[in-house]
């Protein structure tokens, strides 16, 4: 029954949502540290993929205009410091 409801949407509309940002499939065992926690409570452990992370995390939210907390604001600015361009 899904599929016949989404085959009715415009073929516009379903190429726009795969042109929307994503989000990135993680490993099993750094998505259950994770769990539901948003970036004040979580950060990957790879320091290195800290700027990627806040940069894509902050892409989303600004594209889907989802609201973000003071304290996930501060983590994130935090990790766009580790930023080198």
């Amino acid at each position: 029954m899904r599929r016949r409801h989404l085959d009715r949407r415009p073929a516009q509309g379903r190429r726009q949502r795969l042109k929307s940002p994503q989000l990135l499939i993680a490993s099993e065992s750094s998505n259950s540290s994770r769990s539901d926690s948003g970036p004040a409570d979580w950060r990957p452990t790879k320091h290195a993929f800290r700027c990627t992370y806040a940069k894509d995390h902050t892409h989303i939210k600004s594209v889907w205009k989802l609201t973000t907390t003071d304290a996930a604001k501060k983590a994130l600015s935090s990790m766009l410091d580790t930023c080198t361009n």
